[in-house]
């Protein structure tokens, strides 16, 4: 299907939960504190060819990574430390229910997730693994 498609795809689902792209292309740290609310950075890390036995198509591997941005500030902190685990949560049931990515990826599995602490921010980082399917 192709980079558009999937990411086209994985923004739907994350546009539903409320969340829209950032401005910013790599990482938050050049980001004003507007982009600490609702905002994501999704990119795709890498690719594996699955399969090369068929002429006419193979089976891409790709993880993709999901960032999003959580202000944080003293009167904040366990607030929105919180309010990042429930979107966790929501974001991982999302993903995990096939209807939600099946007109655009072969498969949509969610792989792990982390938290960084920034000193204005925390960033919620889930891996997830897609497989594609190119067709020639």
């Amino acid at each position: 299907m192709g980079y558009d498609t999937i990411k086209a795809g994985i923004a739907g689902l994350l546009n539903a939960l409320g969340y829209f792209e950032s401005s910013q292309a790599v990482d938050f740290k050049n980001a004003s504190a507007q982009e600490y609310i609702n905002r994501y950075i999704l990119k795709c890390l890498s690719g594996e060819n699955q399969e090369d036995t068929i002429i006419d198509r193979f089976y891409d591997k790709q993880e993709w990574q999901i960032l999003i941005a959580f202000e944080r500030s003293e009167n904040n902190d366990i607030t929105q430390y919180d309010a990042m685990h429930r979107a966790k949560d929501a974001i991982i049931k999302s993903l995990d229910k096939p209807a939600n990515w099946a007109s655009f990826a072969k498969v949509l599995k969610y792989d792990k997730c982390s938290i960084t602490e920034m000193p204005n921010y925390y960033i919620l980082d889930i891996r997830i693994y897609v497989l594609d399917l190119y067709i020639y």
